[in-house]
């Protein structure tokens, strides 16, 4: 029976630093009471925990953004509607194309929540 290498024994990582850095590496792993590769590994977790929680709020304002521009479209075609003479008829032709439009916009946030893992 042999043994099945752990999650941890896959990857095997050589970095080359400068002998101060090294050393206070080194310095840092003792008062921790770590050893090196659990010093390393804990920094490379929180970077990509950084990582992810700071792209994470991308697609929210992102979806913000999108919104506020569906809005100000309704507004404009309600505005439109009132004010230009046949707007009514006016605001209904372009209505179908502004709700391709409006569609379109909603799918591409959607895809980006998604990527995002929020969705």
């Amino acid at each position: 029976m042999t043994k099945r290498p752990t999650a941890l024994s896959r990857y095997h990582l050589r970095v080359r630093m400068a002998t101060g850095q090294a050393a206070a590496l080194r310095e840092l792993a003792r008062r921790r009471r770590l050893s090196i590769s659990q010093l390393m590994r804990a920094v490379v977790a929180r970077e990509i925990a950084d990582a992810d929680a700071a792209s994470g709020s991308a697609p929210d304002e992102s979806a913000i953004r999108e919104m506020a521009i569906l809005i100000a479209v309704e507004l404009v075609l309600k505005l439109q509607e009132a004010t230009i003479p046949g707007g009514v008829t006016l605001s209904r032709q372009l209505l179908e194309e502004a709700a391709r439009a409006a569609i379109s916009r909603l799918e591409v946030v959607e895809a980006n929540l998604k990527k995002g893992g929020v969705g």
